[in-house]
């Protein structure tokens, strides 16, 4: 088909029930793939584009690449920047400082249309993979976007010219080029999602197959029969329910709900209802709606009661009130527009860049008010060296109704210096004579074998006086527990290296310690556990397994300017109990199993917060200066002392 095409109702529904998908399952929980909204857009977006420069190219005879990226600008940015100052400036009025002013840093990306390489780093970095979820996380499909326009409209222009210059169908050329990258893209993206998914979720190269793949159909101008719509529709609802958040994608993962949007687009989706006027008018809205609901979410978790049913609904109808507005008042207006009557032209354009310098002094203004402050200096009080009095600060822990002062600061860089600065957490022949601790001349050796928990726990062992004179050998691994036989790859890999150099090294005392992860029951957890006890114990006189603090909630996200530290308390989970039973029961007659819970615990409840101290930074892993106090505790329960 060449020429104007035809206004489709039915992109605008599909549209509707793309963002709807997103927002329910962002918010109600709902369906829990439904993030498959952001794949479906992704392919309208590369179908929509495509087609309107190709038309554009073949009724004209050229293409302007400036009429289209004024366009996009028109499109996307009022109602962005509009989202991201108004999320910066409610993130100051809710979030601590530190949490507000990542928010502005991450904005920051995403006004540059680089919000998923911004991710994509917090994302590969295993430290960051805790930190509170960022209000504007979702720029990082807009991003995508607008990367995929910087490089494809090029290409079309280049291979108009190039068609025109030999006397080729242009079409058939820009087919066979889109055909070439689609491949690419896709293999990239089976590839990278199997090996780093964190960072292929973000990655344009692991995602431009998806927009590729509507651009083909774009090229190919066929309409197809009703059936395709149909298995379309029934593919799409089907992926919604299929893939979870434990789903690793993109990967091949996305070939359902890209190929049935696809078959959507071609059979035409009115045949299946997407023409209806209320999916239409969603469909209409669906930028701004997409925009405004996850700020919704992430800064109405920062409230008590946020989380709630009853506050998600609410939380919804926000979102769509906003979202509503946005589009009549912000985009429409810009998109579209038309000077007042008796208002001078020359005066109308003066009216957009107001508002952007507006908006980015605003933006200004939310960086320089969060700036974090340094972290202070903090003398916490002694609470094992005279008297254990551990559990009476624990229970005033229990008891406390607001925020010790400066708490925002302490939260920065508080983990383990070993893990932080140190960089010991992957431990391997590259760095494993640098992460020994402990004097030349020590008379005890440890080796620790685990992952991100083990190294957590090591200022607590380094504090402790019974350990000064040890030589502490770190072996760990992140996301690796001590689980024999029954790992990932990589993890078994580590293994046998870890299990080699406590062979070589002969230590006095074994030390493990890792999260209750990786195993799917609590009894392989025992079994595996068991194993990897078995092929110690022939290289050490001594193993002791450490178990895992019980997870507590993670204070990033939960300290902001309106709770309390009676929000951020955790009970102590049945799962807990469940695997912690299973690694006692392993550890009969092999090792000393201990358990940590008197360090954090009081009953079945963990405060947040002890003796003015955070316990936790991220709800896992323990503050280097809580460990510190407790390492007299804890040596003397792994009888090291």
């Amino acid at each position: 088909m060449s020429g104007q095409r035809r206004f489709r109702g039915d992109i605008e529904g599909l549209r509707g029930v793309a963002v709807l998908l997103v927002v329910f399952g962002h918010l109600l929980g709902w369906p829990r793939g439904g993030y498959v909204g952001v794949d479906v857009f992704f392919v309208i977006s590369g179908f929509l584009i495509t087609g309107l420069l190709v038309d554009e190219g073949e009724r004209t005879g050229r293409v302007s690449l400036r009429a289209f990226y004024v366009r996009r600008v028109r499109r996307l940015l009022p109602a962005g920047v509009l989202v991201l100052v108004v999320t910066d400036l409610v993130a100051a009025a809710l979030l601590l400082p530190s949490r507000a002013h990542a928010t502005v840093v991450d904005s920051l990306w995403a006004l540059g249309f680089l919000a998923n390489v911004h991710f994509a780093a917090l994302g590969t970095d295993y430290f960051s993979l805790t930190r509170a979820p960022s209000a504007v996380q979702h720029y990082w499909s807009l991003s995508v976007e607008e990367q995929f326009y910087l490089v494809w409209p090029c290409l079309i222009v280049v291979g108009c010219a190039v068609a025109a210059r030999f006397g080729v169908r242009g079409r058939r050329l820009l087919f066979s080029v889109a055909v070439v990258a689609v491949v690419l893209s896709l293999t990239w993206s089976v590839v990278s999602t199997a090996r780093t998914p964190a960072s292929a979720y973000f990655s344009s190269t692991a995602r431009a197959w998806e927009l590729g793949a509507g651009a083909l159909l774009s090229l190919l101008a066929v309409r197809g029969p009703a059936l395709l719509a149909w298995l379309g529709a029934v593919g799409l609802v089907a992926s919604a329910f299929v893939l979870t958040p434990a789903t690793h994608v993109p990967g091949y993962a996305l070939l359902l709900p890209v190929v049935s949007t696809v078959l959507l687009l071609a059979g035409d989706g009115e045949r299946v209802g997407l023409a209806n006027p209320p999916l239409r008018y969603v469909g209409k809205v669906s930028y701004s709606l997409y925009l405004w609901h996850w700020p919704c979410v992430v800064l109405g978790a920062a409230v008590p009661g946020g989380t709630t049913p009853l506050a998600r609904g609410l939380l919804l109808c926000l979102a769509a009130a906003l979202a509503v507005a946005s589009y009549h008042l912000v985009e429409e207006p810009f998109r579209h527009p038309r000077p007042a009557r008796g208002v001078p032209t020359s005066r109308h354009r003066v009216v957009a860049p107001a508002y952007a310098t507006v908006l980015l002094a605003a933006l200004a203004a939310t960086w320089v008010v969060t700036v974090p402050a340094a972290p202070p200096i903090v003398h916490v009080p002694v609470l094992v060296a005279h008297g254990n009095r551990l559990p009476i600060e624990i229970r005033a822990g229990l008891q406390r109704q607001s925020w010790p002062d400066r708490l925002d600061a302490r939260l920065v860089d508080a983990g383990a210096p070993e893990w932080l600065h140190d960089k010991c957490l992957d431990v391997s022949d590259i760095n494993a004579r640098r992460c020994v601790y402990g004097p030349l001349t020590a008379t005890h050796s440890v080796a620790l074998l685990g992952d991100s928990v083990a190294v957590s726990w090591l200022p607590a062992l380094r504090s402790a006086e019974g350990l000064r004179d040890a030589r502490i050998h770190v072996l760990t691994r992140r996301q690796c527990p001590n689980l024999l036989g029954q790992v990932s790859p990589h993890c078994a890999e580590h293994q046998q290296w870890a299990l080699a150099a406590v062979r070589r090294l002969r230590p006095d005392t074994v030390l493990l310690s890792a999260r209750y992860e990786g195993a799917p029951t609590p009894a392989q957890w025992g079994e595996g556990t068991a194993r990897m006890l078995a092929a110690l114990a022939p290289y050490t006189h001594r193993i002791v397994v450490l178990a895992p603090p019980p997870d507590n909630v993670n204070l990033q996200s939960c300290f902001t300017r309106r709770s309390s530290p009676a929000d951020c308390t955790a009970p102590v989970t049945d799962r807990w109990r469940s695997y912690a039973d299973q690694e006692r029961r392993a550890a009969i007659g092999q090792a000393l199993w201990v358990d940590p819970r008197p360090w954090f615990c009081l009953g079945d409840r963990c405060p947040a917060v002890v003796s003015g101290q955070p316990v936790m930074f991220d709800g896992r892993h323990l503050t280097a200066a809580y460990a510190r106090e407790i390492g007299p505790l804890v040596t003397a329960a792994l009888a090291l002392s």
